[in-house]
């Protein structure tokens, strides 16, 4: 857990029973920090860039170190017999002082250095550093895309509590003006102005008020489970989300969408990330029917050494270079070989079909940010035309030239332009966060899980 976002978050855990200001950005991060589908992709990716690492360090010499240490429970003895010479008095002569050569020595110490550099390997090593860059750069292109579902999901589940909320204030207004109404009268009635029928006409428009008022709150309860699921983290007490204000200002248009996702699409980048790997792995495979060539050089100290006569403590070296090349194995090379070449083609299809999916999911994105925006366009002038016919049909009434069923369908239809107008504003920043994510201009909230912006993924 990052501390920057401990202090962000610090707030919840201390708060009190006051109302507590908690803003979209700070749900983002606290979303981003916890969700468990991230932070498997973030370890996928920097598994993958360590496997780009290893397979760069195969182009450089390795260096080992080696020691060790041998005592013989018994040396083997060549023995050669004594040679009687005729002169010298007859005396028997041996060539060894001991009668005869050991075959070894009984303890034996050793501690090497050897250097091994790989001169040619059929461009493996080549090809095989290529897959690794390719499948890392793919890793971290998912974990982007993760990193896009996830923001866009807190998003949607902060628009969907912040709706719901906005929804309740509506439903507690119009229930106060329907109470302030109730008043009115009861005491029209008890002067006898009015029947008894429209009073209990506007008792039952009480009651329904009272359950518009439940429903809105249990509609927040859930929205804001919603939104702590996709934080993973509860919401303070009192709580109160700041406002978002759709952005209108970037194009939606269907041709210029569609080509900045095929730039900038996660998905798609990691596909085509994918199809580099399978094309260098063919080639790797490939390289299976040429020669290998490796240089190495030891140096050693030990005894005996290479002396085995002198037994002696010396250090000594040895250099050289060797030559591997399987010349048949009944067709296992070819077989991988065609092996990587299927995955090539598998992998071109797979691109294929998720760009064939990008593009389908930007075209209906499209699609959906234009129709919020003309229905929002269309319910603001509905909300503007039923607030000016309620503030009419209120004062005729005030006035007594009205009916009291006149006044709550004006009443009535101000509540619902006015519910639809706060639905289709939040529905305009739906659409546009899902805009956003199919065409990979997800905004980053000040923070990269792993470290790293779209730019960084071009291929």
């Amino acid at each position: 857990m990052r501390v920057r976002n401990w202090l962000i978050f610090g707030f919840f855990a201390t708060a009190c029973a006051g109302q507590t200001m908690v803003t979209l950005e700070e749900c983002v991060r606290a979303g981003l920090e916890s969700n468990p589908s991230l932070a498997v992709a973030e370890a996928e990716a920097s598994s993958a860039k360590e496997d780009a690492a290893q397979a760069l360090a195969s182009f450089f010499p390795s260096v080992d170190v080696s020691g060790s240490f041998r005592r013989q429970s018994m040396v083997p003895k060549l023995e050669f017999p004594a040679i009687e010479l005729p002169f010298g008095g007859g005396a028997p002569v041996s060539l060894f002082p001991d009668g005869g050569m050991s075959l070894g020595v009984r303890d034996q110490a050793d501690l090497r250095l050897t250097a091994t550099q790989p001169l040619f390997t059929g461009f493996r090593l080549l090809h095989a550093k290529r897959a690794a860059d390719a499948a890392a750069s793919a890793r971290a292109a998912e974990a982007e895309a993760r990193r896009s579902e996830c923001v866009q999901s807190v998003e949607a589940a902060y628009a969907g509590s912040l709706k719901a909320r906005k929804l309740l204030d509506i439903a507690k207004s119009g229930r106060d003006q329907v109470g302030a109404h109730l008043a009115d009268v009861e005491r029209f009635f008890s002067q006898g102005l009015i029947k008894r029928d429209e009073l209990l006409k506007a008792r039952v428009r009480r009651t329904e008020a009272d359950l518009a008022v439940l429903q809105a709150e249990n509609a927040v309860q859930m929205a804001d489970a919603l939104l702590e699921n996709a934080m993973g983290r509860p919401l303070p007490a009192g709580a109160v989300l700041s406002d978002v204000v759709p952005d209108t200002a970037v194009s939606a248009d269907l041709e210029t969408s569609i080509r900045s996702a095929e730039k900038a699409r996660p998905e798609l980048m990691a596909a085509r990330f994918a199809v580099r790997a399978a094309e260098a792995a063919k080639g790797a495979a490939a390289g299976r029917w040429f020669p290998s060539v490796a240089a190495f050089g030891t140096l050693g100290y030990g005894k005996p050494g290479l002396n085995f006569i002198g037994r002696e403590w010396m250090d000594y070296w040895l250099a050289g270079a060797g030559l591997e090349w399987n010349l048949w194995e009944w067709g296992k090379t070819r077989s991988r070989h065609r092996q990587a070449s299927l995955q090539a083609v598998k992998m071109k299809d797979m691109e294929r079909k998720i760009r064939e999916a990008v593009v389908l999911d930007v075209t209906r994105c499209v699609l959906r940010l234009e129709e919020a925006g003309k229905r929002l366009a269309l319910v603001t002038e509905m909300e503007e035309q039923a607030s000016e016919g309620f503030r009419v049909a209120e004062n005729l009434y005030r006035q007594g030239q009205s009916s009291h069923s006149e006044y709550f369908d004006s009443q009535s239809e101000w509540d619902r332009s006015r519910t639809l107008k706060a639905q289709a504003e939040i529905d305009v920043f739906i659409a546009r966060s899902a805009w956003r994510r199919a065409v990979g201009r997800v905004a980053d909230y000040g923070i990269h899980p792993f470290g790293f912006g779209n730019e960084r993924l071009k291929p």
